[in-house]
């Protein structure tokens, strides 16, 4: 007899039915815990400029991103007022929108200084600084005209 005749023949292999399924299920199962965590592309930029219709908004970065501060009405003071902007005392405004709706104010005038003081210059409605904007501001209000 020579050696091969001794050998045993291998068994047949299971099907790999249900293999796959489960490999299927475990990566669906990831990529959705996954969008959970990581938030997608499309979410940051509809972020991008947001602020409410009759609001004034300023941001801390250019293109209405970065930390977003928003009034509907006049602000004298920004650092102590009832609305406070909490990064506009360390950081300059580098982005605006006016989305103001009145017919009586059509513009946003902003001021270096509490109470109205120091002014810096004004937005029209639906009008945006963005880059050379980078300024300082600590009050805000609503004007007739720019």
């Amino acid at each position: 007899m020579s050696s091969h005749e001794h050998e045993s023949t291998p068994e047949p292999r299971r099907p790999r039915r249900f293999r796959r399924p489960l490999a299927v299920a475990v990566l669906t199962g990831a990529l959705a815990a996954l969008s959970l965590v990581v938030p997608g592309t499309a979410n940051a930029s509809a972020q991008a400029w947001e602020c409410s219709s009759g609001d004034v908004c300023v941001w801390n970065a250019t293109n209405g991103t970065g930390s977003r501060c928003s009034w509907t009405n006049a602000d004298p003071d920004w650092w102590s007022g009832s609305i406070q902007c909490s990064w506009s005392d360390t950081q300059n405004a580098r982005s605006a929108y006016n989305r103001g709706t009145s017919s009586s104010y059509a513009g946003v005038a902003f001021y270096s200084g509490a109470n109205y003081s120091g002014y810096l210059g004004c937005l029209s409605q639906n009008g945006g600084w963005d880059d050379d904007f980078n300024v300082r501001i600590r009050s805000h209000r609503w004007v007739t005209s720019c």
